[in-house]
């Protein structure tokens, strides 16, 4: 049954083009919408609603995709059973579902110009708008020299890891991972993003530092780069709350 669905006029159609499980717990939502009308940078986010008959369900998810000029994006969104968006997307949306969304919103972007040193530090799910990222600068600027520091649970937990793999082949990218509690199976770094972990990867303190995760990833990440020498004006991170 299809519903009418009443949205201010910054929001958008969108149709659902493609579902894929990539980890246990996330799934990666391929949307189309009008070329013309969508826009994101790289490590945006976008608000998308979901028509019901009732209220409509609505919430926000980075984009994962690089931006693109044929209105397609990704969204790579974790399970969660108390936010009702999210629910209704893991368990009853399909493909050819109409859903809404806005253009790309908020100031965590990057894009040519900004810098040529780009340093990415991510916790779980909140890798999804550094992918966005790494992916323009793989496609757009192979000047920039990027490095992604990614924390997991589990290796289970790697969003993309095939294509992590295939990227840091690139001269100017590089990927490094850390599984900071299932690890028994585990050969790389273990633990959290660290102070020694940051050092041992010899990353430029020119670089403009983006990182995305939970509240206490956030404040620590935040503390650590402080402590580091990193300045305030260099550090761009995203806040989920």
């Amino acid at each position: 049954m299809s519903h009418v669905l009443e949205v201010p006029e910054h929001f958008m159609p969108a149709r659902i083009e493609r579902i894929e499980q990539v980890t246990p717990l996330i799934k990666v939502f391929t949307l189309a919408a009008d070329p013309l009308r969508f826009r994101a940078r790289a490590g945006q986010w976008v608000d998308l609603a979901i028509p019901t008959a009732g209220e409509p369900l609505v919430g926000g998810y980075s984009v994962v995709s690089a931006p693109s000029a044929d209105g397609r994006l990704q969204l790579a969104i974790k399970y969660a059973d108390h936010h009702d968006a999210t629910h209704h997307l893991h368990t009853v949306s399909r493909v050819g579902d109409e859903v809404f969304v806005t253009a790309g919103q908020g100031p965590f972007y990057f894009e040519h110009g900004m810098s040529r040193e780009v340093v990415l530090l991510g916790a779980g799910i909140g890798v999804t708008p550094l992918m966005s990222i790494l992916r323009f600068i793989h496609a757009e600027a192979p000047d920039v020299h990027v490095h992604l520091v990614y924390s997991v649970a589990s290796r289970r937990e790697v969003l993309f890891a095939e294509e992590l793999a295939q990227i840091s082949r690139s001269p100017n990218i590089d990927v490094t991972l850390t599984v900071t509690r299932d690890a028994e199976d585990w050969l790389g770094h273990t633990g959290r993003i660290s102070h020694p972990l940051l050092e041992s990867l010899n990353l430029s303190r020119e670089a403009l530092y983006y990182f995305c995760g939970s509240r206490e990833f956030i404040e620590d990440m935040t503390d650590l780069l402080g402590e580091w020498g990193i300045p305030e004006q260099q550090l761009k991170y995203e806040k989920w709350w």
